[in-house]
Protein backbone atom coordinates (compact mmCIF):
# COMPACT_ATOMS: atom_id res chain seq x y z
CA UNK A 1 0.00 0.00 0.00
CA UNK A 2 1.67 3.41 -1.10
CA UNK A 3 2.36 6.00 1.54
CA UNK A 4 0.46 9.25 1.85
CA UNK A 5 2.14 12.22 0.33
CA UNK A 6 1.88 15.55 2.29
CA UNK A 7 0.96 17.29 -0.81
CA UNK A 8 -2.13 15.13 -0.93
CA UNK A 9 -3.46 17.27 2.15
CA UNK A 10 -5.55 20.35 2.33
CA UNK A 11 -4.56 22.42 5.79
CA UNK A 12 -7.83 24.52 4.98
CA UNK A 13 -10.06 21.47 4.54
CA UNK A 14 -11.83 21.84 8.22
CA UNK A 15 -12.70 25.09 7.38
CA UNK A 16 -13.87 24.40 3.76
CA UNK A 17 -15.98 21.44 5.15
CA UNK A 18 -17.52 23.53 8.09
CA UNK A 19 -18.04 26.80 6.49
CA UNK A 20 -21.15 26.95 8.16
CA UNK A 21 -19.57 26.48 11.59
CA UNK A 22 -22.32 23.99 12.55
CA UNK A 23 -19.52 21.42 13.85
CA UNK A 24 -16.83 23.76 15.80
CA UNK A 25 -16.02 21.44 18.23
CA UNK A 26 -14.92 18.21 15.73
CA UNK A 27 -11.26 19.41 16.93
CA UNK A 28 -12.11 17.29 20.41
CA UNK A 29 -12.94 13.94 18.59
CA UNK A 30 -11.40 11.75 21.42
CA UNK A 31 -11.45 8.74 18.50
CA UNK A 32 -12.86 6.72 21.29
CA UNK A 33 -15.54 5.12 18.85
CA UNK A 34 -18.59 5.13 20.39
CA UNK A 35 -20.07 7.46 17.87
CA UNK A 36 -19.10 3.75 15.53
CA UNK A 37 -20.32 1.78 18.37
CA UNK A 38 -23.62 3.40 18.44
CA UNK A 39 -24.13 3.44 14.00
CA UNK A 40 -26.43 1.20 12.86
CA UNK A 41 -25.10 1.48 9.21
CA UNK A 42 -21.42 0.57 10.92
CA UNK A 43 -23.06 -2.58 12.46
CA UNK A 44 -23.97 -3.67 8.88
CA UNK A 45 -21.19 -2.18 7.14
CA UNK A 46 -17.62 -2.48 8.06
CA UNK A 47 -16.34 0.05 5.79
CA UNK A 48 -18.32 2.66 7.53
CA UNK A 49 -16.64 4.77 10.27
CA UNK A 50 -17.61 7.77 11.62
CA UNK A 51 -14.27 8.52 13.59
CA UNK A 52 -12.31 7.81 10.52
CA UNK A 53 -13.67 10.24 8.42
CA UNK A 54 -13.54 13.21 11.06
CA UNK A 55 -9.76 12.01 11.29
CA UNK A 56 -9.43 12.63 7.36
CA UNK A 57 -11.38 15.77 7.57
CA UNK A 58 -9.19 17.42 10.28
CA UNK A 59 -6.16 15.89 8.56
CA UNK A 60 -6.61 17.61 5.26
CA UNK A 61 -7.40 14.40 3.56
CA UNK A 62 -10.73 15.21 1.36
CA UNK A 63 -9.77 12.56 -1.40
CA UNK A 64 -10.58 9.33 0.89
CA UNK A 65 -14.41 10.68 1.85
CA UNK A 66 -14.59 12.94 -1.39
CA UNK A 67 -15.29 9.85 -3.41
CA UNK A 68 -16.22 7.80 -1.31
CA UNK A 69 -19.58 5.68 -0.74
CA UNK A 70 -19.67 5.71 2.80
CA UNK A 71 -20.48 9.50 3.15
CA UNK A 72 -24.02 8.45 1.22
CA UNK A 73 -24.73 5.57 3.93
CA UNK A 74 -25.49 7.84 7.36
CA UNK A 75 -29.23 8.17 7.15
CA UNK A 76 -29.05 11.16 10.09
CA UNK A 77 -30.43 8.87 12.96
CA UNK A 78 -27.88 11.20 15.21
CA UNK A 79 -27.39 8.18 17.46
CA UNK A 80 -23.28 9.27 17.28
CA UNK A 81 -24.34 12.40 18.66
CA UNK A 82 -26.65 11.38 21.33
CA UNK A 83 -23.40 9.29 22.73
CA UNK A 84 -20.78 11.39 21.60
CA UNK A 85 -18.91 12.82 25.21
CA UNK A 86 -17.63 15.78 23.42
CA UNK A 87 -20.91 16.21 21.83
CA UNK A 88 -20.02 16.66 18.19
CA UNK A 89 -22.66 16.82 15.73
CA UNK A 90 -21.28 14.18 13.43
CA UNK A 91 -24.84 14.23 11.37
CA UNK A 92 -24.17 18.09 10.34
CA UNK A 93 -20.62 16.87 9.40
CA UNK A 94 -22.13 14.64 6.99
CA UNK A 95 -24.28 16.93 5.50
CA UNK A 96 -21.82 19.60 4.74
CA UNK A 97 -19.48 16.62 3.62
CA UNK A 98 -21.97 15.71 0.93
CA UNK A 99 -22.68 19.00 -0.08
CA UNK A 100 -18.91 19.34 -0.81
CA UNK A 101 -19.34 16.13 -2.64
CA UNK A 102 -21.99 17.07 -5.29
CA UNK A 103 -20.28 20.71 -5.75
CA UNK A 104 -17.35 18.36 -6.88
CA UNK A 105 -19.70 16.23 -8.79
CA UNK A 106 -19.75 13.11 -6.59
CA UNK A 107 -23.06 11.37 -5.31
CA UNK A 108 -24.61 13.21 -7.82
CA UNK A 109 -27.15 9.57 -8.11
CA UNK A 110 -28.00 10.27 -4.79
CA UNK A 111 -29.54 13.96 -5.07
CA UNK A 112 -31.50 13.06 -8.32
CA UNK A 113 -34.49 11.58 -7.27
CA UNK A 114 -35.36 14.29 -5.10
CA UNK A 115 -34.99 17.03 -7.80
CA UNK A 116 -38.04 16.70 -9.14
CA UNK A 117 -39.77 16.06 -5.59
CA UNK A 118 -38.28 19.45 -4.52
CA UNK A 119 -39.80 21.48 -7.34
CA UNK A 120 -42.66 19.94 -7.02
CA UNK A 121 -42.91 20.85 -3.09
CA UNK A 122 -41.67 24.34 -4.65
CA UNK A 123 -44.66 24.32 -6.51
CA UNK A 124 -47.61 22.83 -4.82
CA UNK A 125 -46.64 23.96 -0.98
CA UNK A 126 -46.63 19.80 0.01
CA UNK A 127 -42.99 18.26 0.85
CA UNK A 128 -45.02 15.03 0.36
CA UNK A 129 -46.98 14.03 -2.86
CA UNK A 130 -48.63 10.65 -3.05
CA UNK A 131 -49.30 7.74 -5.80
CA UNK A 132 -52.86 7.87 -6.77
CA UNK A 133 -53.67 5.27 -4.82
CA UNK A 134 -52.09 6.50 -1.86
CA UNK A 135 -53.83 9.91 -2.66
CA UNK A 136 -57.27 8.59 -2.59
CA UNK A 137 -56.31 6.93 0.55
CA UNK A 138 -55.15 9.61 2.31
CA UNK A 139 -58.04 11.38 1.53
CA UNK A 140 -60.59 8.92 2.57
CA UNK A 141 -58.95 8.45 5.89
CA UNK A 142 -58.72 12.62 6.31
CA UNK A 143 -62.83 12.38 5.14
CA UNK A 144 -63.78 9.56 7.71
CA UNK A 145 -61.68 11.79 10.42
CA UNK A 146 -63.67 14.76 9.83
CA UNK A 147 -60.88 16.82 7.94
CA UNK A 148 -61.11 18.31 4.64
CA UNK A 149 -59.98 15.79 1.97
CA UNK A 150 -56.96 17.39 1.25
CA UNK A 151 -54.88 19.42 2.66
CA UNK A 152 -55.62 23.30 1.71
CA UNK A 153 -52.92 25.62 0.82
CA UNK A 154 -53.59 28.84 0.61
CA UNK A 155 -51.65 30.91 -2.85
CA UNK A 156 -50.52 32.83 -0.39
CA UNK A 157 -48.51 29.79 1.58
CA UNK A 158 -47.67 28.70 -1.89
CA UNK A 159 -46.33 32.04 -3.00
CA UNK A 160 -44.71 32.18 0.58
CA UNK A 161 -43.28 29.23 0.10
CA UNK A 162 -41.71 29.29 -3.22
CA UNK A 163 -40.29 32.76 -2.25
CA UNK A 164 -38.16 30.76 0.82
CA UNK A 165 -36.75 27.97 -2.16
CA UNK A 166 -36.15 30.84 -4.12
CA UNK A 167 -34.69 33.66 -1.55
CA UNK A 168 -32.16 30.13 0.16
CA UNK A 169 -31.16 29.34 -3.27
CA UNK A 170 -32.57 26.01 -3.76
CA UNK A 171 -34.36 26.70 -6.20
CA UNK A 172 -31.27 27.58 -8.84
CA UNK A 173 -29.39 25.03 -6.52
CA UNK A 174 -31.82 21.94 -7.50
CA UNK A 175 -32.73 22.92 -11.23
CA UNK A 176 -28.74 23.04 -11.69
CA UNK A 177 -28.48 19.53 -10.46
CA UNK A 178 -27.53 17.23 -13.20
CA UNK A 179 -26.10 13.55 -13.38
CA UNK A 180 -24.35 13.91 -16.67
CA UNK A 181 -21.02 14.95 -15.37
CA UNK A 182 -21.00 12.48 -12.44
CA UNK A 183 -17.69 10.87 -10.99
CA UNK A 184 -18.38 7.58 -9.27
CA UNK A 185 -18.09 6.87 -6.20
CA UNK A 186 -16.43 3.75 -4.40
CA UNK A 187 -16.11 2.08 -1.06
CA UNK A 188 -12.93 3.77 0.13
CA UNK A 189 -12.69 2.48 4.00
CA UNK A 190 -12.54 -1.01 4.76
CA UNK A 191 -13.24 -2.07 7.96
CA UNK A 192 -12.02 1.09 9.58
CA UNK A 193 -9.07 1.19 7.03
CA UNK A 194 -8.45 3.52 4.48
CA UNK A 195 -7.20 2.02 1.55
CA UNK A 196 -5.18 3.49 -0.93
CA UNK A 197 -5.37 2.82 -4.36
Amino acid sequence: MPREKYRDHDENLRAKVDSYNLVENLETCLACGKCAGNCPVASLTPSYNPRQIISDVLNGNAERWLASEEIWRCFWCANCATVCPNDIHFPLLMMQLRYLATENKYGLKYLMPFRRFALRAREDGLTFGPSEKGREKIMRLRTNLGATPWPEISERAKAEYKELFDLTGATAYVEALSDEDEKPVDLRYTEGRITNE
